[in-house]
């Protein structure tokens, strides 16, 4: 793997604003430069437009500060806002520095602001951090880039109390180096594979800081049975070739295509109306079946480590809307209820919502008895109905997918799934399977969710026990 991926910065990106929006919500993100390869291309701007955009999509406040591979910063604060000089974020007082760069890609401060770092402390009796671009640190490390002008620096940030100093530039980052009143701080690359970040916790005067990584750990040998494709109706920017390029960045051991049965059988009208639920597969006119195209797909692609299944939608009769010859075709078989006959309605009384729980458990006994490796995200329907599946219908459904010999997937996609029922399944002997119905390539095996829930379900053994293996 290259060791600098530019060329999916992007996807990197969102990957990282989704996983802090779902699973760390920090208090706030700090991003320390060089979000650019090139700060004098044509299309800088532009760039920094599309990075902006994903950046605005974190729940979290954000704090950005150019480095030397962007724009100066009346250009780059064109773009994205500029910090105050003195930001307070979550009972922490944040400084931050644009410092005047030095030959040998180092930096300087000027002596206005040392100063504002000896008046830092004014008014504020809490935890104190500086933030900028270039490496800060000690002389005498074995940091490679400095300030040229660093000592200064640093006892003015003694005098004023300072405990963390957080730098980037550094593209390989470093191990927290501490003095006596200081820890500081060198942030890695996410654009360097295994695209790494910081999660750092600010507690009682002290920094705790963790090196989280966007790829997972190869160690698992973790595989990914539910992408889609660009077949997909539903998707964003899935295509094949990209999609198994990124597993592999992605530390995964294996992928598992599984596009939609009623999309590749049916027209898109009628897959999104429901109209083919209701008419079942009998319905399906060949000369609207994209299936062939589906199975190309698969001749191209399918490997040792490249596998091609389908997920099966489930018709109102509890029937599969496949085809005995695909059936035969499929390296493996994800059954999924995407809607009940009768739509479920949060707002419904206990006795009707009940009766609609009752009709969902018989419909789902129906479905796997046509046989499924797998059970896309159980219960998904009723969280996309704004309800939550009740309690009494969770051992139920855990010995209907034992019964079947049928895995549950745990499956984060517009979806959170029940810690509940995965404690349910690994009491049952129900296998687990890791999918992340990618509909967007950001999202390939973005399995960090699906651990913290093992985690939060009680499970510490391992993982190979109670994953589905295909």
């Amino acid at each position: 793997i290259p060791a600098r991926r530019s060329e999916i910065a992007s996807i990197l990106l969102l990957r990282a604003v989704r996983r802090l929006n779902r699973l760390e919500r920090p208090d706030v993100v700090v991003i320390l430069g060089d979000l650019l390869d090139l700060k004098d291309s044509a299309d800088a701007e532009e760039r920094l437009v599309e990075l902006r955009s994903i950046v605005d999509v974190l729940e979290s406040p954000v704090i950005v500060l150019p480095g030397n591979h962007d724009p100066d910063p009346d250009r780059f604060y064109r773009v994205f806002r500029r910090p105050r000089p003195i930001e307070e974020h979550g009972g922490v007082r944040f400084l931050t520095f644009i410092d005047p760069e030095e030959p040998g890609y180092n930096a300087r401060r000027s002596e206005s602001d040392i100063a504002r770092l000896r008046k830092a402390r004014s008014g504020f009796d809490g935890m104190i951090v500086a933030l900028q671009h270039v490496c800060l640190t000690p002389p005498h490390t074995e940091i490679p880039y400095n300030y040229v002008n660093a000592q200064p620096i640093i006892d003015a940030m003694k005098a004023a109390g300072v405990a963390v100093s957080v730098s980037g530039h550094y593209h390989a980052g470093a191990a927290p180096i501490r003095n006596e009143t200081t820890t500081f701080v060198h942030a890695p690359a996410l654009c360097e594979h295994p695209f790494p970040y910081l999660l750092m916790t600010f507690t009682g005067g002290d920094a705790r800081v963790e090196r989280r990584r966007l790829a997972m750990p190869e160690n698992l040998h973790l595989t990914d049975r539910h992408l889609h494709t660009e077949l997909a109706y539903c998707g964003e920017n899935m295509e094949v070739t990209r999609a198994v390029s990124l597993a592999w960045d992605f530390g995964l051991a294996g992928v598992g295509f599984s596009e939609h049965s009623g999309q590749l059988y049916f027209p898109r009208e009628r897959y999104w109306n429901r109209d083919c639920l209701t008419t079942g597969i009998g319905d399906a006119d060949a000369a609207e079946s994209r299936m062939r195209r589906y199975h190309a797909l698969a001749r191209r692609y399918r490997s040792d480590r490249v596998a091609f299944g389908l997920e099966v939608d489930c018709d109102f009769s509890g029937a599969p809307l496949l085809r005995n010859g695909d059936r035969d075709f499929a390296d493996h078989l994800i059954g999924a209820i995407h809607a009940t006959p009768s739509p479920i309605d949060a707002q419904a009384s206990p006795a009707d919502f009940a009766r609609t729980a009752s009709e969902y458990l018989a419909l789902l006994e129906r479905f796997l008895g046509s046989g499924f490796d797998v059970l896309a995200h159980p219960f998904r329907v009723f969280r996309r109905s704004g309800a939550e599946p009740p309690p009494e219908i969770l051992r139920p459904a855990a010995r209907l997918l034992r019964r079947a010999g049928t895995a549950a997937e745990i499956n984060f996609h517009t979806n959170t799934p029940s810690v509940e029922f995965v404690r349910i399944c690994l009491e049952e002997g129900v296998k687990l399977s890791f999918g992340s119905d990618a509909h967007n390539l950001y999202e390939i095996g973005e399995f960090a969710p699906h651990l913290d829930l093992l985690a939060r379900a009680s499970f510490d053994g391992d993982l190979s026990d109670v994953l589905y293996a295909g």
